[in-house]
């Protein structure tokens, strides 16, 4: 798969930049330990972390496939992340290296505890990089997904990067969130923070694998529940976060399937009443992949092709308000960013509004205007409706 490609080439410029003299502040190789994800759970015996780091043991040269490194975990404790870390040196007898760390892990407890604390460190680290990934784990532990045997050649940290990337870029799955766009989330008014949730699939006798799951919910920086998988797609197409991905209008025309080629989402707000509504218009093109037998093939003016746009319009309409109802309902959190639109739109009047922008959130009207257009049937397949 293209992500796998694009993660054994990290590795490897990784490994080959590293092998230089003239590394990062001078260190030398053989004086690091290679930091490629961290996990982050709560302390046991008084401590308030538990810290598990994933580390390339560049001693090992590693079975073939495996691109010459053996994934190694070390753990510590400590009352701050950085206490953990200088811990983590009785272990590892070497300088922890996260230059090229992939992504921080948080446990369920932490995340509903409050991220910032654990935030900050990864912030003022000086290598450490503002492009770091975080998700939360939907296991009993953040832990637990660095130290699952792997279907594949790659570590977990390299397995979760290729997850994420393709979940957002091809399948519409997750928002991943860079740490420089997590603490502009924390520092806006109007908006609040998601992350994705990540968990572990098991089946009997095989191994298990990582899979993105739900989205977690933030009010400020604490976890308070989570965004149902089917609910996500239409939650990008609100923050117009849509990159490529599929448009399955099910029951409403059934063996029809649409790949999203481009896609872009434009916010309007009425604030004439007591309470803002907003609208959204949203412009996709799209590819018919899939049509059931019996529709037209080829003709892009006929009129099955004008009923196939209207369904796939309908089906985004009818996701987009049923998910912004949902957050309203259920979280009360503006994590569509609606209050930090309208604060740098309307600046007077979101003095007034931001007194109590969540009760507000939870009142607004929100109509979504899509228009799709079926661009070419390039891919077209044809499928018998009595299968």
């Amino acid at each position: 798969m293209r992500w796998k490609r694009k993660a054994a080439a990290l590795l490897e410029s990784a490994l080959i930049a590293l092998s230089f003299s003239g590394c990062f502040s001078y260190h030398e190789l053989e004086n690091m330990t290679i930091v490629t994800a961290v996990a982050v759970d709560e302390g046991q015996n008084g401590k308030l972390y538990h810290l598990s780091f994933e580390c390339l043991n560049m001693s090992s040269g590693g079975e073939e496939g495996q691109q010459g490194t053996q994934p190694v975990i070390l753990e510590s404790e400590g009352n701050s992340i950085f206490d953990g870390v200088r811990n983590a040196l009785t272990e590892a007898s070497q300088k922890l290296y996260f230059s090229d760390c992939q992504e921080v892990i948080l446990s369920r407890k932490i995340a509903q505890k409050g991220i910032r604390k654990v935030l900050n460190w990864f912030l003022s680290d000086a290598e450490t990089r503002v492009t770091l990934r975080f998700v939360v784990s939907e296991e009993p532990t953040a832990a637990e997904l660095l130290n699952q045997k792997q279907k594949t050649a790659q570590t977990p940290a390299f397995e979760i990067s290729g997850a994420l990337e393709e979940a957002y870029t091809d399948s519409l799955a997750c928002l991943p969130l860079k740490l420089y766009e997590i603490n502009n989330v924390l520092s806006e008014e109007g908006d609040s923070l998601t992350l994705p949730g990540i968990r572990v699939e098991k089946e009997p006798g095989k191994p298990s694998w990582i899979r993105l799951g739900r989205t977690a919910v933030f009010r400020d920086d604490r976890l308070i529940g989570w965004l149902p998988e089917n609910q996500v797609p239409y939650f990008l197409f609100v923050r117009n976060r849509v990159q490529n991905g599929l448009i399955v209008p099910g029951s409403r025309m059934p063996g029809v399937t649409f790949e999203i080629v481009e896609s872009k989402t434009d916010l309007d707000f009425s604030l004439s009443g007591s309470v803002p509504s907003a609208e959204l218009h949203i412009k996709s093109q799209v590819t018919a992949d899939e049509l059931a037998t019996g529709q037209e093939n080829g003709d892009l003016n006929s009129p099955a092709f004008s009923e196939l746009e209207k369904n796939a319009r309908n089906t985004v309409e009818a996701g987009v308000e049923s998910v912004v109802r949902y957050v309203q309902q259920t979280f009360g959190v503006d994590i569509f960013g609606f209050g930090c639109k309208i604060s740098k739109k309307y600046p007077s009047e979101w003095k007034k509004l931001s007194k109590n922008w969540d009760g507000t959130f939870r009142r607004m009207k929100c109509r979504a205007d899509a228009e799709i257009k079926v661009r070419n049937t390039s891919k077209l397949v044809e499928r018998d409706a009595a299968q």
